[in-house]
């Protein structure tokens, strides 16, 4: 069986909503890429006459452009443009394997929808995928890869499939704990993953909103437990929804990496700050690799 090839979108998808964190109208559109190119956002709000520096407002997707972490992750190129809760966007990329796209986005941030990837990935399908001219290539998991903060972590380990075992533990209210395991090759298992809702523990809202943070945050957009109860009218979509969207949002973070993880990987206590720091480590593992084999060569 020969190599997948690498995919961009095959029509212009619109999306809009409030921004989690901002509370603001934001709109985005999804544009076809060459091969290669891979995840590139692009601020048309901030240069909207196209007189500034082209490459201002560009702001490609990749672990080492990551500018912020706390509940949402936030790129940011050289030139102080920047873009904001970006993990469920590329947590739908990675589902639908869409390896090359620009992102038009006009506002600071993604729009939260339901708090899950759903709409991303239905509006994607809509638009459609293109095959390219063009392999993938996974990154391929050759031997260990640990990243640790006191009880949590996250493990990389050599699979022939790309699998996430995921731990969390809020034994203080109605989530508990929960363990799962899920099958990145599987549709089900996908679809699971792109309808579970970002939630919140309602004694943090006050703080977190006190930080600038998730001023568009409504019971629409995000699941609110209180101690045993949720506050909710929905119920929740699975079992698992809260450990499920612990793992969309490490899709999506290690998404950065421009290419899928071939490899199993173990997650206890997941959050944006972990998993960017997991993400990172598989990028220098690459680069260590792609050095002493070039090294390797030279010498041989």
């Amino acid at each position: 069986m020969g190599a997948a090839a690498q995919t961009t979108v095959k029509a212009q998808a619109q999306f809009a909503g409030v921004g989690l964190h901002t509370g603001g109208e934001c709109r985005i559109s999804t544009l076809p890429a060459p091969a290669g190119s891979g995840i590139v956002f692009r601020r048309c709000d901030i240069d909207p006459d196209g007189t500034a520096n082209r490459l201002s407002t560009l702001i490609h997707a990749a672990p080492e452009n990551v500018v912020g972490s706390d509940h949402g992750t936030r790129l940011a190129n050289g030139y102080g443009a920047s873009v904001s809760t970006v993990e469920h966007l590329m947590a739908a990329f990675a589902l639908l394997s869409i390896d090359n796209v620009i992102v038009d986005v006009d506002g600071p941030e993604i729009p939260i929808f339901d708090g899950s990837a759903d709409h991303l990935v239905a509006g994607l399908k809509q638009a459609g995928l293109q095959a390219q001219d063009a392999a993938r290539s996974p990154i391929v998991i050759a031997e260990p890869i640990l990243v640790t903060d006191g009880d949590r972590l996250i493990e990389f380990t050599p699979s022939d499939t790309g699998s996430i075992d995921i731990d969390i533990d809020f034994g203080d209210c109605l989530i508990g704990r929960q363990s799962l395991s899920v099958d990145l090759s599987s549709p089900a298992d996908c679809d699971r993953l792109a309808k579970a809702r970002t939630f919140c523990r309602l004694h943090e809202v006050d703080g977190l909103r006190s930080a600038g943070l998730i001023r568009g945050g409504s019971l629409e957009n995000s699941l609110v437990v209180d101690g045993p109860a949720l506050l909710n009218d929905q119920p929740l979509r699975d079992p698992h929804e809260f450990a499920l969207h612990k793992a969309l949002d490490l899709v999506g973070d290690l998404y950065l990496l421009g290419r899928p993880v071939r490899g199993a990987i173990r997650a206890v206590k997941p959050g944006h700050d972990l998993n960017v720091r997991a993400a990172l480590a598989v990028a220098r593992s690459v680069s260590t690799g792609a050095q002493e084999a070039r090294l390797l060569a030279a010498t041989a």
